[in-house]
């Protein structure tokens, strides 16, 4: 017998039917260079000048979607619910950061498209990638355990990797970007500066990776559970009538996990990758990763830290500031490395990242007392 609950409706009028669109806008996105008359996408020979889609003439087409996610959004009421065997959660917290991340995604394909043309086929792959960043992160902020939010920072980690090659092998203005060449500053990389970023972000990817899964296998293996509302009671529990013992696991365990999220992040101390990274991508991919993935990805880590594992961010507060105390020694090295634009930007979201750290963990007592 199938009984009918609040997961089941809506899994049936939400997330099913979100999958739907995402699906469906994909299909669309990748026909119309079909559709299209080929003469559009074909270079004179006398000229080399060659016709163009406008991106404003797509602009319709491309926020449409998330404009019938964001109605569907508002239509749905009903109380908090856990859906896929625990692995989801929706409630009011989710809702308001669906909106957010829309209005954000909006704002932001506008702008990226705002003097861009689709004037190649690989520029619908593009914009493919980056509805596929907005599909997963809106489901990274429903996430409901440990193992689920893992996995789609792995999908999110492996959509940068497209999201490069999609934005190095296509054009999106109407010129070459070959004739980038007259512009030190603002010229497209060069294929040694590229092929560096793409190994960089490969290790950096594969090491937290592991060290994530890693944490994961000990985690589990003293708390049993990797649900975000009973890791809090498991761990107060432990720390009353756990042994010395647990708390050290405990504390390696946590170590193993503020080690992956600040080299995910690049944040000092752990930020030797990112300015190379940051040099080998164009100007438009800098973009997107810094205002919508990098942004996102950083507020949802500080809600997991203080929300969900917020009894264990302090009482291993020791842990956070020794990285933080080491993030402060390195400051002077991270601003003689801002001599290039690109290395300035990363530079920024280093250094505001690290601030950011370092207020969370000064708001607490135990923060100081730990140190005194």
């Amino acid at each position: 017998m199938i009984f009918v609950t609040f997961s089941n409706l809506w899994s049936l009028t939400f997330f099913f039917l979100f999958t739907y669109i995402a699906f469906v806008f994909c299909t669309v996105i990748y026909c119309i260079p079909t559709l299209t008359n080929k003469n559009s996408f074909s270079i004179s020979k006398n000229n080399f000048a060659f016709k163009y889609i406008n991106s404003f003439d797509l602009l319709w087409v491309l926020i449409t979607p998330v404009l019938v996610l964001a109605l569907i959004q508002g239509l749905w009421v009903a109380p908090t619910i856990s859906a896929w065997f625990g692995h989801l959660l929706f409630s009011g917290m989710q809702l308001k950061m669906t909106y957010l991340i829309s209005f954000t995604y909006v704002g932001v394909l506008i702008t990226l498209f705002s003097t861009s043309y689709f004037s190649s086929r690989e520029i619908y792959d593009f914009v493919i990638t980056i509805f596929n960043f907005f599909y997963w992160t809106v489901i990274l902020f429903m996430s409901n355990s440990i193992f689920t939010s893992i996995f789609i920072i792995e999908v999110l980690s492996t959509l940068i990797f497209l999201l490069i090659i999609t934005s190095t092998f296509s054009t999106t203005f109407f010129y070459r970007n070959v004739n980038f060449a007259h512009g030190h500053l603002f010229q497209q990389s060069t294929p040694q500066t590229y092929l560096q970023s793409i190994l960089f972000f490969f290790w950096v990817s594969l090491i937290s990776s592991l060290n994530l899964f890693l944490f994961c296998l000990f985690f589990y293996l003293k708390v049993l559970t990797l649900d975000w509302f009973l890791i809090e009671h498991i761990f107060i529990y432990l720390t009353t009538v756990g042994s010395l013992k647990d708390l050290v696991f405990l504390g390696m365990s946590w170590f193993i996990l503020i080690f992956c999220l600040f080299l995910k992040c690049g944040i000092a101390p752990l930020y030797i990758w990112k300015p190379t990274f940051f040099k080998g991508i164009p100007f438009h991919t800098i973009f997107f990763y810094i205002c919508f993935f990098y942004f996102f990805l950083f507020v949802f880590i500080i809600h997991l830290l203080t929300s969900y594992f917020s009894e264990v961010f302090y009482f291993y507060s020791y842990i956070i500031t020794t990285f933080l105390l080491l993030g402060l020694v390195t400051l002077l090295f991270i601003v003689c490395d801002s001599y290039y634009f690109k290395s300035f930007l990363a530079v920024s979201s280093i250094l505001n990242s690290l601030f950011v750290f370092i207020a969370l963990s000064s708001t607490h007592n135990t923060s100081v007392v730990l140190w005194m």
